[in-house]
């Protein structure tokens, strides 16, 4: 009979359905694909002018245009017999006649398909398991007579095939859901990977972040061996500035007097922030080890964590400021204030999800025992200043006034601040009080500072220019000072203050900037309504 798409004989009665014994499964050709049903005893294959390959009866009425062989059963399976005028191959093998046996690889002339041949017993396939298919797929790569590369990619393409289409749906839905399994998951390892990758990369730039603003910030608490060093290398310059002011006191006379009488209200500022993780809310901390002792990276650099056992990250500052008369309020740079503003630190520090916020500031006044703590009351967007409020009670009798006009160039000016910060007020101290922090080892931050502040040490330096340059910006003068004076006063010989001493130039020689006054009138109007 013809040979059938179907898995199973289509027009055949039952008697006859009963006398199917096998197939011919065409794996090459246009019969890819398809099965010939092997019926009776006698049958002949053919191959058409089209190459397509048909099983018909041995019968005198049977179209047996194409024959290639003969097929006939005996006991248990086919002999097959090759027409004299055709070449027939056999596992690879070129053959007249042959017994054929279960999974046979037949080749029916040059032009025919190869074709697997298989007993069937009445039981009809309706698909095949991957066995079977890889089976084909191994017998055709090894019994082609075609080129070895062409073979092994039809080999691989058809079983590939055959595996998506001739499988149970129950094998192609599972192989489906495994796909689809595992689809997901290289996507979930993939964003997994991608998310790492990120949590690296800013666990990364957070170190380097709070390395290098560690760096920039100024660490004062010294050691004993720092101290000593501090006492020789500032004692002729103490001297000095000493000799200085002594002198402009004496040539100046009154402007001495305001000097004198403007020190009480110059504030000596320290202060500390930290850094907030803004997705958990929590403080960097030190990272203790089973010691107590905080640890570090294997660069030397302070290994810190939202979960750390430890204190705080601290990076400290120091700077000036100095009271306004009859309000309560000490004037000081914005970049003292809110030191976590300089330079590139806001846009370093968003990128690694951390929020600076201040731990503690406090203002050291000339004649108080005791600090006292501040808190920012309004800064300026626009200008390098900012408000801080202290307690009434510190603030009574201190204070010095704006002035209402800008000075002209060439007027002279004097700057009170404490520049080089705590180092200079050591250094002012005296040898007995170093000698005494070295034998109790009180060099950290804060301690030293309030011991100084215990003793009366609390004092700014002073110093004397000339106006070079006046814009509505900026007052640029020569009086000298240096990192720590920020935040002072630059005042007239009036003793009003005319700017607020904000940077140094030292490629205009050493020259400084201060910020006009008229920039903390507009911020005290701001306040004003409050």
């Amino acid at each position: 009979m013809e040979q059938s798409l179907s898995p199973e004989p289509e027009g055949v009665t039952n008697a006859t359905n009963d006398s199917v014994r096998g197939f011919l499964e065409n794996l090459t050709g246009p019969s890819r694909g398809t099965i010939a049903w092997l019926v009776g005893d006698q049958a002949i294959v053919c191959i058409g002018d089209d190459r397509i390959l048909r099983v018909v009866p041995d019968t005198t009425t049977a179209d047996k245009t194409g024959a290639r062989a003969d097929l006939s059963w005996s006991t248990d399976t086919y002999e097959m017999k090759a027409q004299s005028n055709a070449d027939i191959w056999v596992n690879g093998r070129k053959v007249g006649t042959a017994h054929l046996m279960q999974g046979d690889m037949l080749e029916f002339g040059e032009d025919g398909p190869m074709s697997r041949f298989r007993l069937c017993n009445q039981a009809f396939p309706t698909s095949w398991s991957v066995e079977d298919i890889l089976s084909d797929a191994v017998a055709y790569a090894r019994t082609s007579r075609r080129p070895i590369r062409s073979r092994l990619s039809h080999a691989l393409f058809e079983s590939a095939r055959r595996i998506m289409l001739e499988t149970t749906l129950i094998f192609r839905a599972t192989v489906i859901v495994v796909l689809m399994a595992l689809t997901l998951f290289v996507a979930w390892q993939y964003r997994s990977d991608i998310l790492i990758a990120r949590t690296m990369q800013q666990e990364a730039l957070r170190l380097e972040v709070i390395a290098s603003t560690l760096a920039e910030t100024r660490e004062e608490a010294l050691t004993s061996t720092e101290l000593a060093t501090l006492r020789e290398q500032l004692e002729l310059q103490l001297v000095t500035s000493a000799d200085r002011l002594s002198v402009l006191e004496r040539r100046l006379g009154a402007s001495g007097r305001v000097i004198n009488g403007s020190i009480a209200s110059v504030a000596f500022l320290q202060g500390a922030y930290g850094l907030r993780q803004k997705e958990s809310g929590k403080f960097l901390r030190h990272v203790l080890g089973p010691d107590g002792m905080p640890l570090q990276t294997p660069f030397g650099k302070p290994l810190v964590d939202p979960d750390g056992t430890g204190k705080p990250i601290e990076f400290q500052f120091t700077g000036t400021g100095f009271l306004l008369k009859n309000g309560g309020h000490l004037v000081t740079n914005r970049h003292v204030a809110l030191p976590w503003t300089i330079g590139d630190r806001p846009e370093s520090f968003d990128q690694s999800g951390l929020e600076p916020e201040m731990l503690k500031l406090v203002a050291f006044l000339p004649g108080l025992a005791v600090p006292v703590d501040a808190d920012l009351l309004a800064f300026s967007n626009t200008a390098d200043v900012a408000l801080l409020s202290l307690e009434q009670s510190a603030t009574h009798g201190r204070g010095l006034i704006l002035a209402q006009e800008m000075p002209d160039i060439g007027d002279e000016v004097f700057l009170l601040g404490f520049s080089t910060g705590l180092r200079a007020l050591l250094a002012q101290a005296g040898r007995e009080f170093l000698m005494a922090l070295e034998e109790k080892g009180e060099t950290d931050f804060w301690t030293v500072a309030t011991r100084l502040s215990k003793e009366d040490r609390i004092a700014p330096l002073a110093s004397r220019g000339i106006i070079a340059q006046i814009t509505k910006k900026a007052v640029v003068y020569d009086a000298e000072t240096t990192v720590g004076g920020s935040g002072g006063p630059a005042m007239d010989s009036n003793g009003h203050v005319i700017a607020v001493n904000a940077a140094i130039l030292p490629e205009f020689g050493g020259a400084n900037i201060g910020v006009p006054v008229l920039e903390v009138h507009r911020l005290l109007e701001t306040i004003k309504p409050n």
